[in-house]
């Protein structure tokens, strides 16, 4: 991945930015072709990761189940210029694989569920669909805990428009439960009021490092600042490119984007408990970090009911208490 720049301070740092991952308005590649809830509160004492399937029902919605979501796993302090993240750093990050060949990333959001945009597995029979939880090198993913689930079905958003890509969003079920582990858990959903308009997010992918490059080995990451829709509307874009179910990323200038081989992956934001919300999904763009052409993700608040409603045999971590 070619890399800009990236400077941290601290774990997170409002300073850091980072290195290309840009993308393209048709984001399906052919190149290698190629959550969330549990009782609320503080846990107290230890996290037995093993046996969190003891589920209460949730009136009648998703399950809840004893764990937390969101958590990220940094052991040490980042290095300046460094793009790649640590070995499960956000354990809820997989990739999607069609017959064996990444092609997209999703974001594991309850133990049955993964988070994906709608282009990834629109035409996708579930059969050649395969899912990489806890995935970091995807050379040699013995290295880390990874493992691989079959998808059982893929629900696309009823009002994906394959055109304008209004509506990008999709869920993919798994054959199996994924039992929570460290390096294997889900992000947290967002609160329905969150907009996240001045915050700063994190994107996490294995695409590719420029417009022409080749998508990654290790899974990278970047820091995006993220604008409202009247900014982003007033760029380069047609504002009616723009619509209400989206929401933009990245830097004015370019240079540090998501790219071809990112879609599906999630926009993330840290709140300042550590915890992360999947605030968007990575949708599409113009090109790769150019010039007035932030990225474009789905906005996930927009579609809470929508996952409620098709994830409710699933169960959830808990939320966190406020912002």
């Amino acid at each position: 991945m070619e890399v800009k720049f990236k400077i941290r301070e601290t774990p997170f740092s409002e300073k850091r930015k980072a290195m290309n991952l840009s993308h393209l308005r048709c984001l399906v590649a052919s190149w290698e072709l190629p959550l969330t809830c549990c009782v609320s509160g503080e846990m107290k004492g230890a996290m037995d990761w093993d046996n969190v399937f003891n589920l209460n029902s949730h009136n009648g919605g998703p399950e809840r189940c004893a764990c937390s979501c969101g958590m990220v796993n940094r052991r040490l302090p980042k290095l300046v210029s460094s793009s790649t993240t640590e070995f499960n750093e956000y354990p809820w990050v997989v990739a999607l694989m069609y017959k064996g060949h990444f092609y997209c990333g999703g974001t594991l959001i309850s133990d049955r569920y993964v988070l994906t945009a709608a282009h990834c597995i629109w035409g996708v029979h579930p059969t050649n669909l395969q899912i990489m939880v806890g995935e970091h090198m995807r050379s040699f993913p013995i290295e880390t805990k990874s493992k691989k689930y079959q998808a059982v079905y893929s629900i696309t958003h009823p009002g994906f428009n394959r055109t304008t890509y209004n509506n990008d969003i999709g869920l993919v079920k798994l054959g199996q439960k994924v039992p929570f582990k460290w390096y294997a858990r889900p992000a947290c959903l967002p609160k329905p009021q969150s907009d996240y308009v001045g915050e700063l997010g994190i994107v996490t992918g294995w695409g590719r490092e420029s417009e022409k490059g080749e998508p990654m080995d290790y899974l990278q990451e970047i820091l995006v600042p993220i604008f409202s829709n009247s900014v982003c509307r007033s760029l380069l874009y047609k504002p009616y490119e723009i619509t209400d179910n989206m929401m933009c990323a990245g830097y004015r200038k370019g240079g540090t984007d998501s790219c071809h081989g990112d879609s599906g992956g999630g926009l993330m934001w840290e709140g300042r408990d550590g915890k992360m919300d999947v605030a968007g999904v990575v949708s599409w763009g113009q090109g790769c970090a150019r010039r007035g052409y932030p990225g474009v993700y789905t906005r996930v608040t927009n579609y809470l009911d929508w996952i409620e409603e098709h994830t409710r045999d699933s169960c959830y971590c808990g939320q966190r208490e406020g912002r």
